[in-house]
């Protein structure tokens, strides 16, 4: 499926309005990702890979949604994902939340992985 940044942020909150607001929408590069220092970043939370209009992975971490997206590029997931740092049209969109709240992870991210049918899919069953 093909996305805007814009329009995965409406389906997110359109899905969980009323807990939303515990979520930091973080929009980066994939060099950006990499040298943040945001504490944003190191959240429990859904990750996002997005190139151009594709969207490509969606996937979860439960205490660093970057580290965990970061690690797809580092280990080429489906031998796709490393290429996707040499592009200026890839973005990693983050949610991300505090400790207390990543019990909303999960069903943010099974909710996105539906929705959004990435080019890459989760190998979970179920």
């Amino acid at each position: 499926m093909t996305s805007s940044i814009h329009t995965i942020k409406k389906i997110f909150e359109l899905e969980f309005g009323l807990i939303s607001d515990r979520f930091a929408i973080v929009l980066l590069s994939p060099e950006e990702a990499r040298s943040s220092k945001s504490e944003l970043v190191y959240r429990p939370g859904v990750y996002v890979w997005i190139s151009g209009s594709e969207v490509v992975k969606v996937g979860r971490h439960l205490t660093n949604a970057r580290k965990r997206a970061l690690e797809h590029i580092r280990d080429d997931t489906a031998g796709k994902m490393r290429s996707l740092s040499e592009s200026d049209s890839t973005r990693l969109l983050l949610l991300t939340t505090k400790e207390e709240d990543s019990h909303w992870v999960a069903a943010v991210e099974i909710f996105l992985e539906k929705v959004l049918e990435p080019t890459i899919r989760s190998k979970r069953t179920g």
